[in-house]
């Protein structure tokens, strides 16, 4: 393959190595592997976050100085070869340029059959960082992009990604950018200006989350195929559940412990089990927006009661994301004790959730209003100030932030 050369460019001055912008007027030539992972290392810069969700101010830069002008190129690789080395430095130089750049995503969807070779030669790879990339890379490439999201779906992403999930031998690192991969793919993208993201509210008109009309436009990019789809995943929801349901990250944590949206460094932490707890409750939260999908999540809720307390960003986001797709109720999480109790999704005549009932005598849990006007389960039953919710004992964890 020839692309233009960095023959020129790649030479180690006494202040770095100089601009890739310098690639104007190059002799195009084959670019060798050198090359190319010096690319990556300059576009990376000191960034050496596990979790890349966002450019650094060092890749931005070089992305606006026309550092990622190669990505076509760069991407043609990813199908055209075959040896570790090349497909980890291509991967990771895409994913680079891609990241919080709308129009390097677009230039990235345009390359045929580009999907595919991710989702058929990346993801499964036996190499863990290969498929960590893969899965990196369909992360960041899905993200309000209508091309990237659709394409990697009809190539077969989502059974690719599952696998990665299921399968015991993975490490960390593949399980956590398969989930997040998962996530993004399972969410809908609208036309909203600020971000393309989807707005969604619970109204009285339905007893499933809606599309939030004053903060989204429509959906261009809509996701409920690929949440289907992760429902007939064998395996799947129980392995995202097990995933999720890790101990939270408290405020007594020792230094040891890894936070993955802080303090979890490239390479070093790839095998640490924490990273993957928030892209397993990321996946669940999107996959929440399937109303089938709700008696699959009563576990993955339960543990969200107890991830929200995290002290990671990631974690506690990702918990409450949840609890905010299956009920309508700000907090549904009550604990006695310990045991802990989960508010049924409620609604009653007078337009009150199980969390207006809180101090509530028997007299007004027992009301003609006191019922669900959508199932007419009566609030003795769905509400746990109520007498009713779902009990769930014999946890070993307390009922207040700084002790569980």
């Amino acid at each position: 393959m020839r692309v233009l050369s960095l023959v020129n460019t790649l030479i180690f001055h006494g202040c770095g190595l100089l601009s890739l912008s310098a690639l104007a007027g190059a002799e195009e030539k084959d670019m060798t592997l050198e090359e190319l992972q010096a690319m990556v290392i300059q576009l990376k810069g000191d960034d050496t976050r596990l979790f890349r969700w966002s450019a650094g101010e060092v890749t931005a830069a070089h992305q606006a100085g026309g550092s990622c002008n190669p990505l076509a190129d760069v991407a043609q690789l990813l199908i055209d070869k075959t040896d570790d080395d090349w497909l980890i430095a291509a991967a990771d130089y895409c994913t680079l340029c891609i990241t919080d750049n709308p129009g390097h995503r677009a230039t990235f969807s345009l390359v045929p059959d580009i999907h595919k070779a991710v989702v058929e030669k990346l993801v499964p790879s036996e190499n863990p960082a290969v498929s960590a990339l893969g899965g990196h890379l369909i992360y960041i490439a899905t993200y309000t992009n209508e091309k990237n999201h659709q394409y990697f779906y009809q190539q077969g992403a989502v059974s690719a990604l599952s696998k990665v999930v299921v399968d015991e031998t993975a490490i960390p690192i593949q399980k956590m950018y398969a989930a997040s991969a998962l996530q993004n793919m399972a969410a809908s993208y609208c036309e909203t200006h600020q971000d393309g993201c989807c707005y969604w509210e619970w109204t009285d008109e339905s007893p499933d989350v809606q599309l939030d009309p004053q903060h989204s436009t429509e959906i261009f990019s809509d996701g409920s195929k690929v949440r289907k789809a992760m429902l007939r995943q064998e395996g799947l929801i129980e392995a995202l559940t097990e995933l999720a349901c890790h101990p939270p990250i408290l405020p007594h944590a020792d230094d040891s412990i890894v936070m993955p949206g802080d303090s979890a460094i490239a390479e070093e932490d790839d095998h640490e089990p924490q990273i993957v707890t928030w892209a397993a409750m990321a996946a669940l939260k999107n996959l929440a927006l399937e109303p089938s999908a709700k008696p699959e999540l009563d576990k993955a809720l339960e543990c969200a009661c107890y991830l929200k307390f995290s002290m990671d960003w990631l974690e506690e986001s990702k918990s409450y994301g949840l609890i905010q797709f299956l009920r309508r109720t700000g907090d549904p999480c009550w604990w006695r004790g310990a045991t802990l109790c989960i508010d049924d999704d409620f609604l009653d005549g007078g337009l009150y959730t199980c969390s207006d009932y809180e101090g509530s005598n028997p007299e007004e849990c027992q009301g003609e209003d006191s019922k669900d006007i959508f199932t007419g389960e009566p609030a003795t039953k769905a509400c746990c100030e109520c007498g009713g919710g779902i009990e769930v004992p014999n946890r070993e964890h307390s009922t207040t932030g700084d002790e569980l």
